[in-house]
């Protein structure tokens, strides 16, 4: 997906809530600069996807609808933030966590030589496999972060 399909994507979620007269659905918007991203990778040792860092520089980490999205650097002392979700005793070699699902698990992406893969994986905690999800960050996040669990869409 490429990020003026995603913008309308968005632009079309968020009118379906107005359009019902429903409030807005959560949405943090911790933007990451671009020294944040060069910060994250020369720190985790890593390439991020292109599309990952353009969702990051345009919409930002937090609250997304229907995720948390990890921001690449935490806007207080209270919140996780890449680097410290994928350093030391939280790193998963080969793996970047990016998004937790909400049940210790985590959708990121599998490296190889200090790059990123385009596509999100899942990551099981409970059984260290890693699992394909979807081709690139901006079709996952359309999926789930702005589609999955609202009916009648």
């Amino acid at each position: 997906m490429e990020m003026d399909a995603f913008a309308a994507d968005f632009d079309s979620v968020f009118g379906w809530y107005s359009a019902r007269g429903l409030p807005a659905p959560p949405f943090d918007s911790w933007i990451a600069s671009e020294a944040d991203l060069i910060r994250a990778q020369t720190e985790l040792r890593v390439r991020l996807p292109e599309k990952y860092k353009q969702f990051m520089t345009t919409y930002g980490g937090g609250g997304f609808v229907n995720l948390e999205v990890i921001p690449v650097v935490a806007p207080n002392d209270r919140t996780r933030d890449l680097i410290g979700l994928n350093s030391g005793d939280h790193e998963v070699p080969g793996f970047v966590c990016a998004v937790p699902d909400g049940t210790g698990n985590h959708w990121g992406f599998v490296t190889a030589d200090g790059v990123c893969e385009d596509q999100v994986s899942c990551y099981s905690f409970e059984f260290g496999e890693i699992e394909p999800e979807s081709n690139d960050f901006l079709e996952f996040m359309s999926w789930h972060g702005l589609h999955a669990g609202r009916a009648g869409y």
